[in-house]
């Protein structure tokens, strides 16, 4: 039986998944380029909050990256945008569908219910956009989701229906689940530490300073390394954390703890510094460093 033969059922031709056309960046780029700028811009689309939390249209300065899908007769997009909502840098994505009518590209409808990290790749069939994205899975923390889920957009009405969540595969071979990519533009995710904000990236292993509480602001500042160590698919957390003190070098000492995907704790034995000087004298383990708690800001995964 012929190809040709193969696609026609009781009279119908049957519409074949078209891969759709990836373009990227920081910047929106494509035919459709124009329109996702004033979506992203004008209000009618994402919503930024300044240092006061106040509320308003994001500048293309918060972008993080674009995703526009083009099918393949260049009617309609799916736009995937990762920006920084808020100034302390955490991460959100907003999904919306454009379409060509003439010449000029027009915003069709915030798409709402799609949730993680991607899509790599989306088809166009039958009125429908498919994709698959990568899931957050019980224990998952933020950076490594090892989960998928397949998502299908109706174009006519903007209805999203959402597939159950599978877990990835363990290779064999190595015993060890597969992490999904970094976002691009992924710096961190936003924590609460003591009134301070942090940035955790749980795949670098590092939670740094982002915006220390003025009553610290003599010893570290934006950037400070707090934790350097390792995030555990499991959700264990280990590494090392510093004492501060104005004037003297960082004070390194072991902890370890976990990690739920939205609070982290940390417990070691923390140095006991002379008060007069920079000498570590002992260690503690009642003091106010040996728990560190770590809140996460409400986010959109």
């Amino acid at each position: 039986m012929s190809v040709a033969t193969c696609l026609l059922v009781a009279g119908t031709v049957l519409a074949l998944a078209s891969p759709a056309r990836l373009e990227k960046g920081i910047v929106p780029s494509g035919p459709a380029k124009g329109a996702v700028e004033r979506w992203f811009t004008a209000g009618s689309g994402p919503i930024c909050s300044d240092a006061r939390g106040a509320q308003g249209p994001c500048d293309l300065g918060r972008a993080l990256a674009f995703r526009t899908f083009y099918d393949a007769g260049g009617t309609n997009a799916l736009v995937f945008a990762l920006y920084s909502r808020a100034v302390g840098n955490s991460v959100t994505r907003a999904v919306a569908q454009f379409r060509r009518a003439g010449q000029d590209w027009t915003v069709v409808r915030p798409v709402t219910g799609v949730y993680g990290e991607g899509p790599d790749s989306l088809s166009f069939e039958g009125g429908r956009a498919t994709f698959t994205m990568n899931a957050l899975m019980p224990g998952d923390a933020l950076c490594c989701l090892t989960g998928k889920q397949r998502y299908t957009l109706d174009l006519a009405t903007g209805a999203v229906t959402a597939g159950p969540k599978t877990a990835s595969q363990v290779s064999p071979s190595s015993g060890k689940r597969s992490f999904a990519p970094r976002p691009e533009g992924y710096e961190g995710a936003t924590y609460t530490h003591n009134g301070s904000e942090v940035l955790v990236d749980e795949r670098a292993g590092i939670i740094r300073y982002q915006v220390p509480k003025a009553s610290i602001r003599i010893a570290v500042s934006k950037g400070t390394v707090l934790f350097r160590g390792t995030f555990a698919a499991s959700g264990e957390v280990t590494g090392t954390a510093y004492v501060f003190k104005a004037g003297c070098e960082p004070a390194p000492y072991a902890v370890s703890g976990r990690s739920d995907g939205s609070t982290i704790i940390l417990k070691g034995i923390a140095p006991r510094r002379d008060p007069n000087s920079c000498a570590v004298t002992g260690t503690t383990a009642s003091g106010a460093h040996t728990i560190l708690r770590f809140d996460e800001h409400p986010g959109d995964f």
